[in-house]
């Protein structure tokens, strides 16, 4: 594949069952290459705008497996008679929301970052002294 073919970002929907609602909400799953550490959980609003989750892709592959995280993100995985499930659990200590998705499709999203920048590569993606200069030029004056 050369360079003008090479796929930089995957996006996959799915839906999630909110604890104590009927309704599924939709949600987006992004990754990009160019910020190959992270994860972005969208949730979709009746209104029709998102709310945005920025997670690492390390815990969320190490959630499909034990509990991870602390504060404002927590993974649990669980199964019941029908359905392996991973448990998002988001918010702060004034309101928290409890997110239910099929584990598989988590996987396979997870797989598709993996084409993408495989696991542990992270760090040679990124450009140090690029970043440093971006935060440098942000903080300037």
């Amino acid at each position: 594949m050369n360079e003008d073919t090479r796929i930089d970002r995957v996006r996959q929907d799915m839906f999630a069952v909110l604890h104590g609602q009927e309704t599924p909400l939709l949600t987006r799953w992004s990754y990009r290459a160019d910020d190959p550490f992270a994860v972005m959980m969208s949730i979709s609003r009746p209104s029709g705008r998102w709310i945005d989750w920025l997670l690492s892709r390390d815990l969320l592959i190490e959630g499909l497996c034990t509990p991870a995280g602390v504060g404002d993100v927590r993974l649990t995985p669980f199964s019941d008679e029908e359905f392996d499930v991973l448990e998002v659990r988001i918010g702060d200590d004034e309101g928290f929301a409890s997110l239910e998705f099929d584990r598989d499709l988590i996987e396979r999203f997870l797989e598709a970052t993996f084409e993408i920048v495989p696991a542990g590569a992270e760090s040679s993606i990124i450009d140090v002294e690029a970043e440093i200069e971006k935060i440098t030029n942000s903080c300037a004056g």
